[in-house]
C-alpha cells in the first residue's frame, strides 16, 4: 500500500491535470453549434470573421453573450 503523503500528491497531481483539461476544452472544443443568422450576428456584434466554423466554442459564447448584451443596449441610432 501507499504510504499517505504519496497517495495525497498523486490525487493532487491528478486533480490538477483534470482540471487543466476542462479549462483547455472549454477553450478550443466547439460546444455552442450555429445556424446562419446566430453566425451573422455573432460576426456584426464581435466585428471577427467566423469563417466557416459552425459553432463556438464556451469561451467565444461567453464573451458573446457579455459584449452582445451591452452592445445591443445602445439605441442612439
Amino acid at each position: 500500500m501507499l504510504e499517505a503523503n504519496t497517495f495525497r500528491i498523486m490525487m493532487l497531481i491528478g486533480g490538477v491535470v483534470v482540471v487543466a483539461t476542462i479549462i483547455a476544452c472549454f477553450f478550443k472544443v466547439p460546444l455552442v453549434p450555429l445556424d446562419e443568422q446566430a453566425k451573422t450576428n455573432y460576426e456584426n456584434v464581435m466585428h471577427a470573421d467566423l469563417g466557416d466554423a459552425d459553432s463556438l466554442t464556451g469561451y467565444q459564447a461567453v464573451l458573446f453573450t457579455i459584449q452582445g448584451k451591452t452592445r445591443g443596449a445602445v439605441e442612439h441610432y
